[in-house]
């Protein structure tokens, strides 16, 4: 076995493995993995996914049946070192890839579905205007300017001064970010793009926070010796966990997919234009 072969530690999955401690041809295959698992999720048809790899050095070649233009298999080579797509996982025979892309293309039209109900509500109460006053953000006492409530809504972060304490009267300084559903915010006395080492991995202070706090993220690591980043989903199942999990599907969709069997993926909820005060963590 492989595990036996580089005297490596045993584990659940391909994640456990110590990718350092490898040796051709098993570090190019882990490599592969790594790198299809990254760039699958932006493909919608075979062409994508060949493209995709380009970039990364790894060539792709598809078996077509004999005399037709059918796809019936697929194989990766990197450094002259080639793996049928099964070999390198099963989840990467071109059957099972083929089912990666139709899920990209079925979330793509329904994103797509979202957007164009989002923009048809939006010109219905452009057409009805009423007289509103401007919404008001908070947190924690300090009154936000709209700049930045933008800034926290597009996923960054600012610096307040004269915070509430919660349950005392004093007053502190610290930057605040929100979670990714936009209904709690957290304070770090750091910046919050920070990278830590947290775990296996080295990430941001903020991914830190959130994971710690029970959520699902996905979080963004350095990768390949700090040369490159990748975005993978930790979470914990329990708070009191020593160790997270992780995943480079979105642990959320996979819960739709068991749970919704045949049926299409739910909308994607949207934020209430009504007045919101994130509770501060």
């Amino acid at each position: 076995m492989l595990k036996d072969k580089y005297d490596l530690t045993y584990g659940k999955g391909k994640d456990r493995v110590k990718r350092d401690k490898l040796n051709d041809p098993d570090r190019v295959k882990y490599y592969m993995y790594d790198t299809i698992r990254a760039v699958l999720p932006e493909c919608k048809v075979p062409a994508d996914l060949r493209f995709g790899l380009k970039k990364f050095e790894i060539e792709l070649d598809y078996k077509f049946k004999r005399g037709t233009n059918q796809i019936e298999g697929v194989s990766f080579r990197y450094n002259n070192i080639a793996f049928k797509g099964s070999q390198i996982d099963w989840k990467f025979s071109f059957g099972n890839l083929k089912k990666e892309f139709q899920m990209n293309v079925e979330l793509l039209q329904e994103q797509t579905k979202n957007n164009q109900q989002q923009q048809e509500t939006q010109d219905l109460r452009r057409e009805q205007p009423v007289e509103s006053k401007p919404i008001v953000h908070s947190i924690s006492g300090v009154m936000l300017t709209p700049r930045q409530w933008q800034t926290l809504e597009e996923g960054g972060f600012i610096y307040l001064e004269n915070i509430n304490k919660r349950d005392s009267k004093e007053k502190f300084s610290s930057y605040v970010f929100l979670n990714e559903e936009k209904n709690k915010a957290f304070s770090c006395k750091k910046n919050p793009d920070t990278f830590v080492k947290y775990g296996k991995y080295e990430m941001r202070l903020r991914d830190k926070m959130l994971i710690e706090a029970g959520y699902i993220t996905k979080a963004k690591v350095k990768w390949w010796g700090g040369l490159d980043f990748a975005y993978p989903y930790l979470w914990k199942e329990n708070k009191e966990d020593a160790e997270y999990k992780k995943s480079w599907d979105n642990p959320k969709i996979q819960k739709r997919e068991k749970d919704n069997i045949g049926q299409k993926y739910a909308p994607k909820q949207l934020l209430d234009n009504k007045k919101t005060r994130p509770k501060l963590r």
